[in-house]
């Protein structure tokens, strides 16, 4: 072909060839469906393809992220690629970005991703360990569980052995450790064993001893004292039986745990915060203010009674709906009698008035010596407050 007539062809074809639309990124259509196909399944088969795709996956979440919002990607997908083993800095770097962001969803998948990869990235040990010491005492219980296992995976210390008020942490920790290959103190999981306790109907206490068991049958392998299939007589020689294989494997001095159910208290109302930001917060009252704190329901003092009236009247005169918002993972749940009512709500879809009566409470709170609790539910209400 002539040289002219090349030239032609070249002017012709290419504004038309610009005009082609270009084949799409494949790990955009991956996480694409890993964040929005209907069926469960197909986006937890991809979450788990673009897990498997390492760095080469990462630009495409985070301009995902971008493009829509970090909190829409769906627990799944950040799951998925805590739980896998790949070890690119571009990985890294996305779940260090996660895992220090109080405002994400879930920071503390990421730091189960962090915490599993640790041992496998000596030439970031020292920034790792920082990082899961200044976490260990993390408002949200799992995340300092994370950051905890990563500290102990590290062997940069004994982790199982630092103070924890909550129930549930302890037992999650101990059987990350053991899964992990490492044997701490084995009583928060026999502890768990019998426990029945409940938050205003949520079984938080029959959650922990499955997870207890399954541990523990786990750990002890061929040394369960009851081959698959069969079943213990009942509950208290289950653990007995349990008791004498652990100490028999472990070496060590485990007690018999008592059972552990709700206090026959006739409660109220109540208040349940879930917050991967500012930790959870559990409290109810009874009729005439007695307050008890905690998932576990610890006394926490009395409310004067003229306060408590006060309070009472404000919270009668509330309207509240069964829904406030769409929840994805940040929750706060409130629930009382007379009238009655049990109203779920998202981040910043408090109703205003909703909103003053908890920012009253948290002042009474706060006069009623009472510090920690009144911090919890002003950081609540700075959460689910609309702005």
């Amino acid at each position: 072909m002539k040289p002219l007539h090349i030239l032609f062809w070249l002017a012709v074809s290419s504004p038309l060839l610009a005009l082609i639309p270009k084949s799409p990124d494949p790990w955009t259509v991956e996480v694409e469906r890993a964040c929005t196909a209907q069926r469960y399944g197909l986006r937890l088969a991809a979450a788990r393809k673009v897990a498997g795709g390492g760095g080469a996956a990462v630009p495409a979440i985070r301009a995902w992220a971008e493009q829509r919002d970090k909190n829409q990607l769906p627990t799944s997908l950040v799951e998925a690629i805590a739980e896998h083993d790949g070890i690119d800095d571009a990985v890294i770097e996305l779940l260090l970005a996660w895992a220090t962001d109080r405002d994400f969803y879930w920071r503390a998948q990421a730091m189960k991703g962090l915490a599993s990869r640790g041992p496998s990235l000596p030439a970031r040990r020292d920034p790792l360990e920082k990082l899961f010491a200044a976490h260990h005492d993390d408002a949200a219980w799992l995340t300092r569980v994370y950051a905890r296992l990563g500290t102990a995976l590290l062997g940069a210390g004994e982790t199982a052995a630092l103070p924890e008020a909550d129930p549930r942490a302890a037992t999650k920790l101990c059987a990350l450790l053991l899964q992990h290959g490492k044997t701490p103190g084995l009583q928060p999981l026999f502890d768990a064993l019998l426990d029945e306790r409940t938050f205003q109907d949520v079984p938080w206490g029959q959650h922990r001893a499955t997870e207890a068991a399954k541990a523990l049958k786990a750990w002890l392998g061929e040394d369960h004292p009851l081959p698959d299939g069969q079943a213990f007589a009942d509950k208290a020689a289950a653990v007995e039986a349990l008791l004498t294989a652990a100490r028999k494997k472990s070496g060590q001095q485990l007690a018999r745990p008592a059972p552990a159910v709700d206090a026959s208290v006739p409660f109220d109302g109540a208040i349940e915060l879930l917050s991967c930001r500012s930790g959870d917060l559990f409290l109810q009252w009874t009729a005439d203010g007695v307050l008890y704190a905690g998932i576990d329901g610890k006394p926490a003092g009395r409310l004067p009674a003229q306060v408590w009236e006060e309070l009472s009247r404000e919270r009668t005169a509330l309207q509240l709906d069964t829904n406030h918002g769409a929840v994805i993972c940040d929750s706060m749940r409130l629930r009382w009698k007379q009238p009655d009512v049990h109203s779920r709500i998202a981040p910043a879809s408090l109703p205003e008035a909703a909103a003053k009566w908890l920012a009253h409470l948290a002042k009474a709170l706060q006069e009623a010596d009472q510090p920690r609790l009144a911090e919890a539910l002003r950081a609540g209400l700075e959460q689910f407050g609309t702005h």
